[in-house]
């Protein structure tokens, strides 16, 4: 047996055993690695698209549509990632959401939002699928322009002098029924704005009713140019001196006489109906001979013109 072991017949059939076992191990390497290239996941690559537009279908010549979401969001799905990016781009974008009302009548309807000219291999899902939209009667026909300014957006202290649209009828499109409700077409001041000053800007025209309820419509122009003048609220009242002080013993008498007698205030309305006269504190403790006096004219309430006045201090002795 000793012999047998130290017999190069011993040796070639381990040598030969380890090579087959190092065979198996190293194929059964490869095979794990061949099978895990084989299944492993596709990266999947998504972006959401909001306010994406909404193409609707319709004989426009003969109808008029309003009531509508003129955008959707869109969630885009693809594994090609420099198809999705071309899909999220506006301008190289090749897909839209289009609403089919071709074959609808007048009235509201719901038409179900699809997705046209999607490229392959990228997916969309849209929110939300469908649509109400009004569908009427088409027509057109000349309203007035008026200027519009709600009095939050004047400043205290002021008022409007003067309003110009510098236009003064549009031409305004809609659906028959809401022709019919249309009083006439506003340029309204933008909501952010509160004067203190003149404006003058291009606004977007409003189709409103009688009681100012704004109405869809298209109108032609769409824009006109506002402007609005305004000045400060004012009020003349009159200035009367007041002696502060205790008169020299020496004097028996002062008279006095104002630079100017009336002053004009402004403010609030209401600040200015509660003023009827303007006082101009003059102390007398240190006149002892004919004088005259700078004062100021001041007011918690409103501001004053002028803001100083002299007055002139004639004395008699005792």
């Amino acid at each position: 047996m000793k012999r047998f072991l130290n017999s190069r017949l011993w040796l070639a059939l381990v040598s030969v055993f380890f090579a087959i076992l190092l065979f198996l191990t190293a194929a059964s390497s490869n095979h794990k690695n061949s099978g895990s290239q084989i299944y492993s996941p596709i990266e999947t690559y998504t972006h959401s698209l909001k306010d994406v537009p909404i193409d609707i279908k319709y004989d426009s010549e003969k109808y008029f549509i309003s009531g509508y979401s003129y955008g959707a969001e869109v969630y885009l799905t693809s594994t090609n990632r420099i198809k999705l990016d071309s899909e999220v781009n506006s301008d190289t974008r090749s897909f839209k959401i289009v609403a089919d009302l071709t074959k609808s009548h007048p009235g509201t309807v719901t038409v179900t939002l699809k997705v046209e000219n999607l490229p392959s291999g990228v997916t969309a899902t849209v929110s939300p699928d469908k649509i109400s939209v009004t569908i009427g009667k088409k027509e057109s026909k000349m309203f007035p322009v008026r200027g519009s300014v709600d009095a939050k957006q004047i400043a205290n202290g002021y008022e409007i002098s003067k309003i110009e649209t510098g236009i003064d009828k549009v031409e305004v499109t809609s659906d028959e029924s809401t022709i019919a409700l249309i009083d006439h077409v506003v340029a309204k001041l933008p909501d952010d704005q509160v004067l203190d000053a003149n404006y003058s800007s291009r606004v977007t025209l409003q189709a409103v009713s009688a009681d100012g309820t704004i109405l869809a419509s298209a109108i032609d122009p769409a824009k006109a140019n506002l402007t609005v003048g305004v000045k400060k609220i004012t009020k003349s009242v009159p200035i009367r001196v007041e002696a502060v002080g205790v008169m020299n013993d020496g004097l028996s008498d002062i008279q006095y006489k104002l630079s100017k007698q009336t002053a004009l205030i402004s403010g609030s309305r209401e600040a200015l109906e509660a003023i009827d006269e303007i006082v101009a504190e003059v102390n007398i403790s240190d006149v002892t001979k004919n004088t005259s006096k700078t004062v100021s004219l001041s007011s918690n309430q409103v501001s004053i013109e002028p803001s100083v006045v002299t007055v002139q201090l004639t004395t008699t002795k005792k």
